[in-house]
């Protein structure tokens, strides 16, 4: 089988038992576009731009996203599209409440290589890919954190949310446990569509 994204196992587990055997023998099949977190490239206008104010902690970062994708919005004749842009617009509103300095250590942080992580849970081949992978120094201490930014209309339970932490957590401790002790404070997922923040802690 091939690589599986956490929005595909919260999909699943939304199905009903028949719909299930579908859903599977479809994710069997090879896809033509990349898979994305939050499904496909859906969010992707975003949840690179919060993804960006997360580093400069810049309001404008996310203004002048949303500036363009009004634009976009404006000059699209499809409704597909319209209703697109205008949902990652949304998301932009939520993300420009969350406070990201709260998102991160106050100590120095020095942004770290993302590996692309494919980990094998429950013979399942998972496919993890966090915004942004970062270390630090605490009281001496060398220690590594990350953060995950996700999106879907309407948003994830906290217990779906947590299949993303969990699935951040493993691949910090795969990717780098050798050298650092692993951050379970700031081990965070967030949920943009409702600012739903969920720590491995």
């Amino acid at each position: 089988m091939k690589k599986i994204t956490i929005p595909n196992i919260v999909e699943f587990t939304r199905k009903t038992p028949e719909s299930r055997v579908t859903f599977i023998n479809n994710l069997k099949k090879p896809k033509l576009e990349a898979d994305t977190e939050g499904g496909g490239n859906y969010w992707i206008h975003s949840l690179s731009a919060i993804g960006k104010a997360f580093k400069t902690e810049e309001l404008t970062d996310l203004e002048d996203k949303i500036d363009i994708l009004n634009e976009k919005r404006t000059k699209s004749t499809a409704q597909i599209s319209k209703d697109m842009f205008l949902r990652n617009i949304e998301v932009l509103h939520n993300a420009k409440e969350l406070d990201f300095s709260e998102l991160k250590p106050k100590y120095d942080v020095k942004y770290l290589h993302k590996p692309k992580s494919v980990q094998t849970i429950d013979e399942l081949p998972i496919q993890i890919l966090p915004h942004h992978v970062y270390s630090f120094e605490e009281n001496g201490v060398k220690k590594v954190g990350a953060i995950w930014f996700v999106s879907k209309l309407y948003g994830y339970t906290e217990k779906e949310l947590s299949l993303f932490t969990y699935g951040l957590y493993n691949y910090l401790v795969i990717n780098h446990s050798e050298k650092n002790e692993i951050s379970q404070e700031f081990c965070i997922t967030v949920d943009v569509t409702k600012s739903s923040i969920l720590r491995y802690s």
